[in-house]
C-alpha cells in the first residue's frame, strides 16, 4: 500500500512537469506527497530562496487539490491529501536516498532531466545513483509527458507491463495492480507483452523457431493473465518479435499506455542493481510514457 510518495524537485522546467502530474496523482491515488529539492554545500547561500520555493508549491498542492476536479469515487482530487516541502543541504543522490530511508517514503516521484542539463540528469549523475540504488518503487517522468496523461485524457487507460518470463520479471505486476486498484480495476486495461529476442547477434533463429517460441510465450502470459483477471482485471496478452527495446517503445507509439511498468534485475554493482539492457535502453528512449519501476531482489 502506498500512502506516502516523494516528489524530487530542483526549479528547472522537467520539474514543473513531475509537479503538475504528482498533484493529479496524490487524488487519483491517496497518497501524500514530501516534495523534496537538494541543495549543494555550494549554493548554500541561497537557502531562504530555495525553502521559499519549496514550500510555495507545497501550499499550492493543499489549495489547488480540491480544486483541480475529480478522482474516483466521485471526491474532490485533492480531499484529504497532504503536502509539504523540505530543503537539505548536501551531496543530492546521498541525501535523496537517506531521505527516502528517515521519512518511511513508499514512492519516489522524478523527472529524468534537471536543471543541471541532460548529461547530469539523463540517467548520469545524480538521477543514475537515485534511480539505480532506491530501494522503494521509483516512478520516472519524462520531460515530454503530455497532458492527455497528466490530466488522465487518454481514450483508454493502459498500464503495460513488459514480461520476460522469469519469476524476478513478474515481480512489478502486484505492485503495479495495487495502484490500478486505488481508482477500481475495471477503469484500466493491463497489458501483458513479451517480446521474442530475434535481434541477438548470431540468434539465427528460424521462422518456425521462432513461432515456437511466440506459442509458448502467449501460453505462459496467458497463464500469468488468469491469475490477474481473478482480482477483477481486464486484461490483454501481446507477443511481439524482434528487438526489446525497440519493439516495446514502438508499441508504447502506437497503443500510448498510461503507465509502463517494469521490474528491475541483475548482478549488484558498486552503484546498486545493474539493470538488464532492455530495461536501460527504456528508460534512455521511453520519452512521453511514464515508467514505473519496481526493485526485484528487494
Amino acid at each position: 500500500m502506498y500512502m506516502r510518495m516523494l516528489v524530487l524537485l530542483d526549479g528547472s522546467e522537467p520539474a514543473e512537469v513531475v509537479f503538475q502530474y504528482a498533484r493529479e496523482l496524490s487524488g487519483r491515488l491517496h497518497v501524500d506527497l514530501e516534495l523534496l529539492h537538494v541543495c549543494s554545500p555550494q549554493d548554500a547561500g541561497t537557502l531562504p530562496m530555495r525553502r521559499a520555493y519549496v514550500e510555495q508549491k507545497a501550499e499550492q498542492l493543499r489549495v489547488e487539490g480540491g480544486e483541480s476536479g475529480y478522482g474516483f469515487g466521485g471526491g474532490p482530487i485533492g480531499q484529504g491529501i497532504q503536502a509539504r516541502g523540505s530543503v537539505v543541504v548536501g551531496e543530492p543522490a546521498e541525501e535523496i536516498l537517506k531521505y527516502v530511508d528517515e521519512h518511511d517514503i513508499d514512492i519516489v516521484l522524478m523527472s529524468t532531466h534537471g536543471s543541471s542539463g541532460i548529461e547530469a540528469w539523463d540517467l548520469g549523475g545524480v538521477a543514475n545513483k537515485v534511480i539505480h540504488s532506491l530501494k522503494v518503487p521509483i516512478w520516472l517522468v519524462p520531460s515530454e509527458l503530455g497532458e492527455e496523461i497528466i490530466l488522465d485524457r487518454l481514450p483508454q487507460r493502459n498500464l503495460l507491463i513488459p514480461l520476460s518470463g522469469s519469476k524476478s520479471a513478474e515481480a512489478v505486476i502486484t505492485p503495479a495492480l495495487n495502484l490500478v486498484q486505488r481508482r477500481g480495476p475495471e477503469s484500466e486495461l493491463v497489458v501483458l507483452l513479451h517480446v521474442v529476442d530475434t535481434a541477438v547477434e548470431g540468434a539465427g533463429m528460424s521462422p518456425e523457431k521462432v513461432e515456437e517460441l511466440r506459442t509458448e510465450m502467449k501460453q505462459y502470459l496467458d497463464g500469468v493473465a488468469e491469475r490477474v483477471k481473478e482480482a477483477g482485471f481486464v486484461i490483454r496478452t501481446e507477443v511481439l518479435s524482434g528487438d526489446p527495446g525497440r519493439a516495446i517503445i514502438q508499441f508504447t507509439r502506437d497503443n500510448p499506455p498510461q503507465l509502463l511498468a517494469l521490474a528491475t534485475h541483475g548482478e549488484p554493482g558498486p552503484g546498486g542493481t545493474v539493470f538488464d539492457s532492455v530495461t536501460e535502453h527504456l528508460i534512455h528512449r521511453v520519452k512521453k510514457t511514464p515508467l514505473f519501476l519496481v526493485r526485484a531482489d528487494v
